[in-house]
């Protein structure tokens, strides 16, 4: 049997975190969350996510931050990372890629449809690697 896939989803809004982690769920991923980066840190150093679905403006330690110090790290650098951003902020999250890459990116609202063949094809990328 294939072991379950793990998605943190990192938000600061606690409805999109909640939505995100029942459709995930729905789906048979096994998820966690987080509503600030600094949160999101501690469980990811403790759980090692397959995958992180991460909000760039947050409390605490926002989105670009956390991703950096993701990919500083050999342990943490190898996470997929797909960015959930509100409208208007393409043009940031160009940007965070050049920085520090991430797998993709979602601007919110999306639907749900979306989200799901987006971490499918992260995840499949990455099982082939």
């Amino acid at each position: 049997m294939e072991k379950k896939k793990k998605v943190l989803v990192v938000d600061d809004e606690e409805d999109i975190v909640y939505l995100l982690q029942e459709a995930l769920e729905d789906e048979g991923y096994q998820t966690l969350g987080a509503y600030n980066g600094q949160e999101a840190l501690e469980i990811v150093q403790k759980e090692k996510p397959d995958l992180i679905l991460l909000d760039i403006m947050m409390p605490k330690i926002d989105g670009y931050s956390l991703n950096q110090q993701l990919k500083k790290h050999q342990e943490t650098q190898s996470i997929p990372v797909i960015v959930i951003s509100g409208r208007g902020q393409l043009r940031d999250l160009f940007l965070l890629n050049q920085e520090s890459p991430i797998a993709d990116f979602l601007e919110k609202p999306f639907p749900v449809k979306l989200l799901l063949e987006k971490i499918e094809q992260v995840l499949t990328a990455e099982t082939a690697d």
